[in-house]
């Protein structure tokens, strides 16, 4: 695979031509010109995407190792089987305040990535591996008059070990995903979808799960009583067994 220089990355994007089997190590993605970049099979190693603005961009089957999006603006983009993850350094890109809204990562590697200050509003992440992903801080609301509302799809991810610590996260959507050992203190999960999703030992310390959805859920060693509300908390028969032994309470059905 060839490294493309600048100019004929440039002339692409002008273009409107896909680039594809390419290095784009090398790209310099500040001050791009006007373009909806389409990438596939590329390769970027320790770039930094300083401000960069992607907006509807689509990666289709790319690697990106060691890479930075600091400030970029990726609403609406597209990533397809894209791997965002080093195995040899074992870490994740980082995406700091990063513009991600509407943004899809369908069967994406995002492994140990860090979303700080990343507006997820709108965001789907769709069968991703997220293990250890840091979604501290992230931004996943927007003001509707007076009140906020929470919106991001994670549908059949493994999030397990992932952080939520203190998100807004009211009627997301986790339905069947892993999120073992997931931590979610102090994080706001009103009306969220978790329906087939594992969560068992998420740590749930001051959490707020109103009228939540944990049907058909694996809730083993999930701390009831360390939530700061349950109203209206939705659980199967199955569920309720799991919830209610560490109680010393037996569940019988009818």
């Amino acid at each position: 695979m060839s490294a493309l220089d600048q100019a004929t990355f440039e002339a692409a994007l002008r273009g409107k031509a896909p680039v594809e089997d390419a290095d784009l190590s090398l790209i310099d993605w500040t001050d791009l010109p006007e373009g909806k970049l389409v990438a596939r099979n590329c390769v970027i190693r320790d770039a930094i995407f300083d401000d960069a603005q992607l907006e509807g961009a689509a990666f289709e089957h790319c690697t990106f190792l060691r890479c930075a999006f600091p400030v970029a603006r990726l609403s609406g983009a597209r990533f397809v089987q894209c791997s965002f993850y080093d195995p040899e350094g074992r870490e994740g890109c980082t995406f700091s305040g990063t513009e991600l809204q509407g943004a899809l990562f369908d069967h994406c590697n995002l492994t140990t990535s860090r979303f700080a200050r990343a507006d997820l509003h709108g965001a789907t992440f769709r069968q991703c591996k997220a293990a250890g992903a840091d979604f501290e801080d992230a931004d996943f609301s927007r003001r509707v008059g007076r009140s906020s509302m929470a919106r991001v799809t994670f549908a059949e991810c493994l999030l397990d070990m992932a952080s939520f610590r203190g998100a807004t996260l009211d009627q997301c959507d986790f339905e069947g995903s892993s999120l073992t050992q997931a931590d979610f203190s102090r994080a706001s999960l009103k009306e969220a979808n978790f329906q087939r999703a594992d969560l068992s030992e998420a740590v749930v310390e001051g959490a707020e799960f109103d009228r939540a959805d944990l049907r058909e859920a694996k809730l083993g060693g999930f701390a009831l009583l360390n939530l700061k509300s349950r109203s209206g908390l939705k659980v199967s028969e199955s569920g309720l067994k799991s919830l209610m032994g560490p109680l010393g309470v037996r569940v019988f059905p009818g």
